[in-house]
């Protein structure tokens, strides 16, 4: 969503590009090699900093963020030509959690980076990265990967060439258990997953083939029993959802569907779904369905939001505008910090 129309773009560009490289394979599953890698230490606690993708300059870093004093501290600086489009924390006491990030590594000299992503484990605190997923042919990538609430798996969107057809490609969302490195399939054509925190329920965003248009829809955790919460009919794009602390209520960012095209997206043809950086805001659904509550009016681009795992009821978004907090059910917005950030947010110690 966000991006999708970007990596459209981006595939169709480089479907002829240079040989991709494979991850270190211990086993294969399915059509991706994996390298088994051990599992994060389950125990969690309580978080007085922000990590976010900070954009200066022209140049990305991840970026830790005190939370009382807002001192940034960097923990990956993105190479020149580089790309990080994502990442998510499993925390652990000490500073021992892991990252998992969606990065496209420099190109060679001369060559452009058309953010053909793979996914890594980067330590918390910073250092080397490990390669966990990567393409085996040209024009495959990986991208919005999430932690399971229990730390035993990830979840993730693969996109891969469609085998003998030109300019066709296949998304799938997907879930790697790190013990063992098998891939399970959850859904075909979705993004942006989500887990519950109990781990009962998994939200993604469904893209519509043909037009882009995009629902939202809650299923079990190995995508059985899918049902559509936010149809298509409903707002012009959704993406980013986030469930409440308590499993309750569905937060999600979207854009309203009287947003209007332009003259040349008409003759074109072209779904402002397909491109998501357009103003948006916080809405929020009962996870059993029901009418969507708008919670915000601030119009912000690339909305990407976490509530605090202490037990308050404060849900910080980061924003191409900044970051800010609000209470669960919308009142109380600050801008807390300025600057740009882009698609991902944690909370951590």
């Amino acid at each position: 969503m966000r991006r999708v129309l970007a990596l459209l773009l981006t595939l169709l560009l480089t479907s002829c590009g240079t040989s991709a490289t494979t991850a270190v394979a211990t086993q294969t599953v399915g059509r991706t090699a994996v390298a088994s890698t051990p599992v994060p230490s389950p125990t969690t606690i309580p978080t007085s900093s922000f990590y976010a993708i900070e954009l200066s300059a022209g140049q990305q870093a991840l970026v830790a963020i005190d939370h009382i004093f807002a001192v940034r501290h960097t923990i990956f600086q993105v190479p020149t030509n580089g790309w990080l489009a994502s990442f998510d924390l499993w925390p652990v006491a000490g500073s021992g959690g892991r990252f998992v990030v969606a990065y496209a590594p420099p190109p060679p000299p001369g060559e452009i980076n058309f953010g053909f992503t793979s996914l890594y484990l980067l330590p918390q605190d910073g250092g080397e990265m490990e390669l966990l997923l990567g393409p085996q042919v040209d024009g495959e990538l990986f991208f919005n990967p999430v932690w399971s609430p229990d730390g035993q798996s990830i979840y993730f969107s693969h996109v891969r060439p469609r085998e003998g057809e030109e300019y066709a490609f296949d998304t799938t969302l997907e879930r790697l258990h790190l013990a063992t490195g098998q891939i399970d399939h959850i859904a075909g054509e979705a993004i942006w997953p989500q887990l519950s925190p109990d781990g009962a329920m998994l939200a993604y965003v469904l893209i519509e083939s043909g037009t882009l248009a995009n629902s939202l829809v809650i299923a079990e955790p190995d995508g059985n029993n899918a049902r559509e919460v936010v149809s298509t009919t409903v707002f012009t794009a959704v993406d980013a959802p986030i469930f409440s602390p308590d499993n309750q209520m569905l937060y999600f960012s979207a854009v309203e569907l009287a947003a209007a095209r332009s003259w040349w997206e008409h003759l074109l043809g072209v779904q402002v779904a397909a491109a998501h950086n357009l103003p948006s805001d916080w809405y929020r659904i009962p996870v059993t369905g029901g009418e969507p509550e708008r919670l915000t009016a601030l119009n912000g681009v690339g909305l990407y939001g976490r509530f605090t795992p202490t037990g308050e009821p404060i849900f910080a978004f980061a924003s191409q505008g900044g970051i800010y907090e609000m209470a669960a059910d919308g009142s109380d917005v600050i801008k807390w910090l300025e600057g740009a950030f882009t698609d991902s947010l944690a909370w951590a110690p």
